[in-house]
Formats: C-alpha cells, structure tokens, sequence
C-alpha cells in the first residue's frame, strides 16, 4: 500500500532561490486555483527593482493585472512581507501574494487590516494572501507542493467568483456549434457521447469542454483532457504529476507515458501542458483520443482505491 509523506520545502527543494522559485513560476496556475484568481502559468523570476534587489516573481492574471509574489523557506519573517508590500506598491499590483510553510500570527492580523482597508478604497489598495506550502509525495515519487492559502481577501474573492459565475459554461450542444469545421463537429461528439458512455464525466467551460474522471481530488474528480472547438488537444501533464491536487499519479509521469503522449498529441514545450495544432481532431483521431483517455481514468480510479491515499488527503484520518 502505498503512504502519502509530507515534507518542508528544504527537503524537497535544496535552494529557495535556485529550485523552489523556478518551481513555482512553472506552477502558478496552481497556486491561482488556490487564491481564486486566474493567473497565467508561467511568471518572471528575479524582476529587478529600483533599489537594487529583486521581485521572486512577478505573475500576471488572464485579464492582465499583475500580482507580486514573494517565497520562503520555514516561517515568513518581516522581510519578505515587508518587501512584497513595497513592490506591489511601486508595481501598481492588484495583490501580494506571500508563500511561506508557516505564517506568524501577527503576519496574519496584519494581512486581514490590509485586506479590510482595501475593501475601503479598492483603487489604492492591496489585495494580501498568506498561502502555506508544504511538500507532498507518495511512496518515493517526486515530490510536489500543496498550497493552502490561510488569509484571503474576501471581498476580492466574493467579486472574482462573482465574475465566474456570470461566465456561463456552454452546454454540450453550444460547444459543438462552436467548433470551426464539420468534421471537428462530428469527431467532438462521438468523443464526449463515448466519454460519457463509459460513464465518466464532461466538465463544461465558457470556451471549451474537459473529458474528467473521478480520482484522487478534494472533489473526487481530475481533468484527463481538455477540448476546443477550433480542434486543438490539450494534455495536463502538470495535473497527471499533482500540480494542482499533489498527488501524483505515478503510472502518469513515467517516461515511457511521456514519450507515448508525446508521439499522440506532440509538444507545447512545456513540462506541464502538451498541446496539438489547431484542427487536429479528426474522425481517424476518435480511437486513439478515446485509448489514452481511458488510460487516464484507469489510473485515477487505481489511485482512488488506495485507501491510504485518498483518506489523508481528504481529511479523513
């Protein structure tokens, strides 16, 4: 039976500066899911400032607006919040966001005043979250960060998950009249029909459609593949490796499972995002689309079962 281990960031990633920033630069789509916010994958790293030091990262939301992000190893001391602060004010940033494997009482008292301030002038104001870090593995597997953030700004999230909602997921019917060719149209709906037939699930977005699973999540659920209506695949490695939940899947991130996803849906460059050529999906795909897909789910439920793994990560021992 396989054991879920929990580990500080030191002993996951020897340097703050030189693996765990890198690290999380790549992930921030991650640590977006976890503050409400939809940030864009990849940061800058080290942007200078004015005075001579540096920013760990600079992020920026889909809908442009920059966020300060400051990291460090253990508890979070007065510099580093001290310094975000003056960042994201020299910045014009919409929020500082601060990771730490702890968070000090008073870091927090001080991080709700902010935030309550800004309520009260949201022009000027800084949006603060404190989000814990703690490293994540399962039976000697790479180890991955999970992200809890302990102080959000509440009205900041209450008008982001309000601009979510007013995003209404297209149905079924409305995505394949979105898709570009009849031929895209048709390879669509034999996928997602199929999909369901197996009996698993069709997450539904306000541009595209996602072929989801049940596996080892705080939902009970995981992407397997994401669908657009211009015929583009794309792969969520950094899912399959636990970039969002932490836990890996480890049938999932073997070289041999790279190289043969690779060689189906090509490469983005990327480590954590594969994706194909606008107009890839074809009648002649439907098969090989369907077999990898399966594959997918196959291991979710495998790591589902194991009892050990999803009772300490939803909490139920």
């Amino acid at each position: 039976m396989a054991k879920l281990e929990f580990g500080s960031l030191r002993e996951a990633w020897k340097g703050e500066a030189a693996d765990f920033t890198p690290l999380l630069a790549e992930q921030l789509d991650a640590i977006g899911d976890e503050i409400g916010v939809n940030l864009l994958a990849v940061g800058r790293t080290e942007v200078a400032t004015a005075g001579g030091r540096s920013i760990d990262i600079v992020a920026q939301a889909s809908d442009g607006p920059e966020f300060v992000i400051e990291n460090q190893y253990g508890r979070a001391d007065h510099d580093h919040l001290t310094r975000g602060l003056a960042y994201a004010v020299a910045r014009g940033a919409r929020g500082l966001v601060v990771v730490a494997e702890e968070h000090r009482d008073e870091f927090r008292a001080v991080a709700q005043y902010l935030n309550e301030l800004a309520e009260h002038d949201a022009e000027h104001g800084i949006a603060v979250w404190l989000v814990e870090a703690k490293a994540v593995r399962i039976s000697g597997s790479p180890w991955a960060p999970l992200f809890s953030a302990v102080i959000s700004p509440n009205s900041f999230t209450a008008q982001v998950e309000q601009a979510k909602q007013s995003e209404k997921p297209l149905s079924l019917d409305e995505f394949l009249a979105l898709c570009e060719t009849l031929e895209i149209r048709g390879a669509m709906s034999v996928l997602v029909k199929r999909w369901q037939a197996l009996g698993h699930l069709v997450w539904r977005y306000s541009g595209y459609v996602s072929l989801a699973a049940k596996g080892p999540a705080k939902s009970g659920e995981r992407g397997v593949l994401a669908l657009f209506p211009n015929g583009q695949v794309a792969v969520p490695y950094g899912a399959f490796a636990g970039q969002n939940t932490g836990i890996p899947i480890s049938a999932l991130t073997t070289e041999d499972f790279r190289r043969r996803a690779e060689s189906l849906f090509g490469s983005a460059g990327t480590r954590w995002t594969g994706r194909t050529p606008p107009g890839w999906v074809s009648h002649e795909q439907v098969d090989q689309i369907m077999q990898f897909a399966t594959e997918v789910a196959d291991a979710y439920a495998a790591a589902l079962a194991d009892k050990n793994v999803s009772d300490v990560f939803l909490g139920k021992e």
